[in-house]
């Protein structure tokens, strides 16, 4: 009687669990920068510029089988804030329609994105402009010139920084996509 109690309990646990499955994977030359497997979460780009947010349902022959969503914030009945999730229909997309993947979090973002430079030389122009303006002295004198153009150099760097960034993996010379195959090849 155990026996069989055993026994079908190892049938119930070994239909549940399934063997390894297809993945897919973000190089960067040789080195991984993502791996996406089936049930994950995934955002992406796809060739229409189309941004798409979903959960991978399955990844086989090539081809992700994607279930999109939205989340937006909702008011309850008491004015409460929730987050609403709708789940929409499923979407076959091939690893070649891919354009591109968003970026990920990245340590000190701010400074390699040129948002410290620019806050720091605008807020060193603001400044300067105001304490030369109240001392009733010329904004672009001889005396403050240099100072002007500093913080406005400051500011410009900055804002080079933040056009030069790009905030994607773009598929191409780069990036790209590998996909794996969990069959074994004859």
């Amino acid at each position: 009687m155990n026996c069989c109690k055993l026994l079908l309990v190892f049938i119930f646990i070994s239909n549940i669990t399934s063997a390894q499955s297809d993945f897919i994977i973000l190089k960067r030359r040789s080195r991984v920068l993502e791996t996406w497997f089936s049930g994950q979460y995934i955002q992406l780009q796809l060739n229409n510029r189309q941004w798409v947010s979903a959960q991978i349902k399955k990844i086989q022959d090539d081809s992700l089988y994607l279930r999109p969503f939205a989340t937006r914030v909702l008011a309850n009945r008491w004015g409460m804030p929730y987050v609403d999730t709708t789940y929409y229909g499923y979407m076959p997309v091939s690893v070649k329609n891919i354009r591109a993947f968003p970026k990920m979090e990245e340590s000190f973002a701010y400074v390699k994105n040129g948002l410290l430079l620019q806050l720091g030389g605008g807020g060193y122009l603001v400044l300067n402009i105001i304490n030369t303006l109240s001392n009733n002295e010329p904004v672009f004198g001889n005396d403050n010139l240099p100072k002007v153009s500093i913080g406005a150099a400051v500011f410009a760097a900055g804002t080079l920084l933040s056009l030069t960034r790009k905030s994607t993996y773009l598929i191409g010379k780069k990036y790209h996509i590998e996909y794996i195959s969990s069959k074994p090849s004859s």
